[in-house]
């Protein structure tokens, strides 16, 4: 009801998607509210495709910009930073995106995507624009409070490390945002904003780099893990797509029917503590309507074993539904 009121007493579109995220958020999940649910995220679609309308504008040479990028794999993760950071070329790195590198700032003037693999799924990182004394798209806030999980990315050698991260962190609180370790509840009754995050050191094959992640983890490590890689020697690097993925808070669940083996290439990606009825709604309602129980071939329970609608699942569990 109070995200409501936000809805109603708001100004503009981007006060108006925070209210409908917060909404959407606090909605229970169930059969009852699918309706609620619905009306919510139809109202979040067309203040989106407004949002991408006017912030288009005039086109010049490329086309113009993305208000919104649609969620895609296990997650979206969002990079954000201030200029010459590395975003960009973390993008180009882990996917196969083919974005603009350059040694001057602001290259990045629009939402690029790309989707990294982990294993038999894939997570969708999404480049921004970078953020500076000077710059800050408005229209980013709505895209920063939809991510799962948000990317801090700065320059381990940049001389304005400190200052850099303090301007971003303050331009994030003037929007409602607030970056955390770890989140309970994504939105407050007043609009703020906290999301799951952490801060990723690159150029750490240069001179120094090391001694200055060692400062910076002494001045930030409270507050956010600290995440360190070179793209030019690999350190790090072979771990990052693994690491990122167990910050998503997902399970993959590998969909099976009676006498016929798994699908282990194509696995179903839900919230951790998702249930056999999560399981069966994400495939088709009609199965959830008839569902009577299910089995399951999972690392800590014997072969095929029975499970109630209320079975949480673990990460790599194979279930066959039975109605």
């Amino acid at each position: 009801m109070a995200a409501e009121q936000r809805y109603k007493q708001a100004k503009t579109d981007a006060e108006r998607l925070a209210a409908l995220e917060q909404m959407l958020s606090t909605v229970p999940k169930h059969k009852g509210t699918e309706k609620i649910q619905m009306d919510i995220k139809r109202r979040m679609a067309r203040l989106r495709e407004a949002g991408e309308s006017a912030a288009k504008g005039p086109k010049r040479g490329g086309g113009g910009v993305n208000f919104s990028i649609a969620k895609e794999g296990a997650g979206q993760v969002v990079l954000i930073g201030p200029p010459n950071s590395g975003k960009s070329s973390i993008l180009g790195f882990f996917t196969k995106a083919q974005v603009e590198i350059a040694e001057y700032p602001y290259t990045t003037r629009k939402l690029q995507p790309g989707m990294m693999h982990f294993q038999n799924t894939q997570i969708q990182l999404v480049d921004t624009p970078a953020i500076s004394a000077e710059m800050f798209e408005t229209w980013m806030t709505s895209v920063i409070r939809s991510a799962d999980y948000v990317l801090l990315v700065v320059d381990l050698m940049s001389e304005t490390i400190l200052d850099d991260l303090e301007l971003i962190k303050l331009k994030l609180k003037e929007h409602k945002i607030e970056l955390k370790r770890e989140v309970a509840e994504r939105f407050d009754a007043d609009g703020n904003a906290y999301l799951p995050a952490m801060i990723v050191g690159t150029h750490l094959e240069l001179e120094g780099a090391k001694g200055n992640l060692e400062a910076l983890r002494d001045l930030y490590g409270k507050e956010l893990d600290i995440f360190s890689l070179s793209l030019k020697s690999g350190e790090g690097a072979e771990r990052f797509a693994e690491d990122i993925y167990g910050r998503l808070k997902v399970v993959r669940v590998y969909t099976k029917r009676a006498g016929k083996p798994a699908d282990l290439n194509d696995p179903v990606v839900l919230r951790k503590g998702s249930t056999v009825e999560d399981f069966a709604r994400d495939i088709h309602k009609d199965l959830l309507a008839n569902l009577k129980y299910a089995r399951i071939w999972s690392k800590t329970k014997f072969d095929g074993q029975r499970v109630p609608r209320d079975y949480v699942f673990e990460d790599e569990d194979i279930c066959e539904l039975h109605g």
